[in-house]
């Protein structure tokens, strides 16, 4: 799942500093008096408004709380937001938001909305959060409370969502692959190479048949010399003719394309391995050293085994 970094990722920067910083004014009785907005006072310093009040018990430490929000400066610029289907999930009472929340959450129930005014003691204190909030910023969140939850109801939650996003992760693999699939028909009929295509989508083209008495096994050890490239012509990696890989079929050390596709090879072999994107890399990009490839990149490889070591 994807994380609300600022707010999870800045956990409690003014914690203990509301204690002992002292303010000769407060801006934010200013500015609820300058807006003309009525709102609730606690004893921390924080205020509240509820302009649609929820159902049921406010949420009690160790609750996980399902939030929707956006957090904006008193000048009105916001600074953090989360995503549409995305609301924040956070257990209450664990440290994991600013307390500001910590404090102000339990004035709300399930399907209340309202506001929170956070003095900058219960936010991101002296120190700000990063270019976005400065520092002692009082804060202004709009605040909607989805869903409180406890244990299982979390669980439930999880699993859910993980459902939700695994079922999106594999249909734009699908579409990637439809994609690629196309590409790479049509980069074969540009270079007007012969090759075969596997039941996982990966195109192989054998141009010497090499002497070994088998192709290559799962477990047995290949040495390799190659040439990698985008579907663009673009040389992205080589090893190099005097220094052939060397590695062993079948342990995860090479990308999957290249798990299936030398076992179609023997020793002295040479050819072509054009290889889709999610026998490669998939939607990751890959930057290393001098080594660049770009998300959902088709690779073409230009290989030759140099040896095989069958095992016993």
């Amino acid at each position: 799942m994807k994380h609300h970094t600022l707010l999870l990722s800045l956990l409690l920067c003014g914690l203990g500093q509301w204690a002992a910083a002292q303010f000769s004014d407060d801006p934010l009785a200013s500015y609820l008096k300058d807006q003309q907005i009525e709102a609730q006072a606690t004893p921390e310093g924080l205020y509240y408004r509820i302009d649609e009040a929820g159902s049921g018990p406010p949420p009690q430490a160790g609750d996980y709380v399902q939030v929707r929000y956006v957090g904006r400066l008193l000048d009105g610029r916001v600074f953090d937001r989360s995503k549409a289907g995305e609301p924040l999930v956070f257990q209450l009472g664990r440290r994991q938001v600013i307390q500001g929340w910590e404090l102000g959450l339990p004035h709300f129930t399930k399907g209340g909305r309202g506001q929170l005014f956070l003095p900058a003691q219960l936010a991101y204190g002296r120190r700000g959060a990063g270019k976005v909030v400065p520092p002692n910023s009082p804060l202004v969140f709009d605040i909607e409370v989805l869903d409180i939850m406890d244990l299982d109801a979390y669980d439930r939650y999880m699993e859910a969502r993980e459902a939700v996003e695994k079922e999106r992760y594999e249909r734009a693999q699908a579409e990637q692959f439809a994609i690629d699939q196309d590409l790479l028909r049509g980069y074969l009929d540009e270079k007007r190479l012969k090759a075969k295509r596997t039941a996982s989508g990966l195109y192989y083209a054998i141009t010497k048949k090499g002497k070994g008495k088998t192709t290559a096994r799962v477990g047995d050890e290949v040495e390799v010399q190659y040439e990698g490239y985008l579907l663009n012509g673009d040389a992205f990696d080589t090893s190099g003719i005097e220094a052939p890989y060397r590695f062993t079929l079948g342990e995860g050390k090479v990308i999957t394309g290249w798990e299936e596709g030398l076992t179609y090879f023997k020793k002295g072999g040479e050819g072509w391995l054009l290889v889709p994107s999610k026998l490669a890399y998939g939607p990751r990009s890959i930057e290393e050293a001098d080594v660049y490839v770009p998300a959902n990149s088709i690779l073409i490889f230009k290989i030759r085994v140099t040896d095989v070591s069958v095992k016993s």
